[in-house]
């Protein structure tokens, strides 16, 4: 029997509060107990910074995915600015600014993995005195240096052409869909990092490694530890460049390295945009899009940069942000007209969006169809 959309509606929103509230109480319960289990033989004792393979390696590309994302959409937009778009010379001047901006998110992907690799390189540099403040000048001056930020925005630039050039055969009718697609990401992208932002500083969560670390342990060590929900405000009252060496000592909750690497939770839309029928597509594109996250927030607890509310947290925004563009661009508030009935949002009831496509059918399905058919006896004319 096939559920109606109403039906399939209603039954996700269920499992995923059921889920979400789940992991969330466990959470609540067990922060502390989880980040020790993870960063043990991970985070020596009295650093800030781990030296885990797999936590480093995460640490470091973790926060790509969204500049991946941004760059993709910055493509499309370039291939329908020239193919779209009629009049002239203004068809140009935008697809020079789109290919621009292509460039510029992979600069950030390359400025990202250079920043974060820095600061694990000199992770047990020497610095006279232990002077923190030296160290985080230290490295913010290894980041600035002209030879290296070249040799970024030339690999921005080739991975931008290979990019644009990847999409040069895709058909007008399809760059227009994905225009949908690309709007939706930046109002996900937006909303959810945003949040992130306006969370972070009043919550002011001590993380697990400032904690472990030797300013952290003269502090109180794990006595400084708080559950999610309080907002200590710790921002505010110390300077953490000053006690640990870096700035973001008190910004634990809720985890912006899971959130961004949640964007790729934006490539689920295609499935809806492209009309993607068949079942192991779509199987490959959620699996894909959740293990991604998951590893990336799993990796953000091995290093003690966050706890698992925070981690689950990060997640969550952007998941729900994608949910809410998803619904808005793509769908055109289908599920909502389903649930609520087609007059709760207006429009027409004839109206047909890729979220209320039939899935494609089956072998069996077919195959039955086919026998009954076959079956039914002609009519005399």
């Amino acid at each position: 029997m096939k559920l109606s959309l109403k039906h399939k509606t209603l039954i996700s929103v269920a499992l995923f509060v059921v889920i979400f509230a789940g992991l969330l109480v466990a959470a609540t319960f067990t922060d502390l107990e989880v980040s020790h289990i993870l960063t043990d033989k991970a985070l020596p004792d009295g650093a800030y910074l781990a030296d885990d393979f797999f936590g480093v390696f995460f640490e470091i590309v973790g926060s790509a995915a969204i500049y991946v994302v941004i760059a993709i959409c910055a493509c499309i937009l370039f291939w329908f600015a020239l193919k779209v778009v009629p009049k002239k010379p203004w068809n140009y001047i935008l697809a020079v600014a789109f290919f621009a901006a292509g460039v510029v998110a992979f600069w950030f992907v390359f400025s990202d993995i250079y920043k974060y690799s820095i600061e694990h390189i000199l992770r047990d540099a020497y610095v006279t005195g232990g002077n923190e403040m030296l160290r985080y000048d230290l490295i913010h001056e290894l980041e600035d240096k002209g030879a290296f930020i070249a040799v970024e925005v030339l690999c921005a630039l080739a991975l931008n052409a290979l990019c644009v050039l990847t999409m040069k055969n895709v058909k007008v009718e399809t760059l227009k869909k994905l225009v949908k697609f690309v709007l939706a990401f930046v109002v996900m992208a937006v909303v959810s990092n945003v949040l992130v932002m306006i969370i972070k500083v009043p919550a002011g969560r001590m993380r697990y490694r400032a904690m472990n670390s030797t300013a952290g342990q003269a502090m109180g060590g794990f006595d400084n530890f708080t559950r999610w929900y309080v907002m200590t405000g710790n921002n505010d009252v110390f300077d953490s460049k000053a006690l640990f060496g870096y700035s973001d000592g008190f910004k634990s909750f809720p985890s912006g390295h899971t959130c961004a690497a949640g964007m790729v939770y934006a490539f689920i839309m295609l499935i809806d945009v492209l009309d993607i029928k068949k079942t192991w597509q779509k199987a490959c594109i959620w699996g894909g899009t959740v293990v991604a996250t998951m590893l990336v927030a799993i990796s953000r607890i091995v290093v003690g940069a966050h706890f698992f509310s925070d981690v689950l947290m990060g997640g969550t925004l952007a998941f729900v942000s994608m949910i809410i563009a998803r619904e808005i661009f793509i769908c055109k508030g289908a599920h909502l007209k389903a649930v609520f009935g087609k007059g709760y949002l207006g429009g027409d009831d004839t109206d047909d969006t890729p979220c209320e496509s039939e899935e494609e059918p089956t072998e069996d399905e077919i195959a039955e169809a086919e026998a009954e058919t076959t079956d039914t006896p002609a009519v005399a004319e």
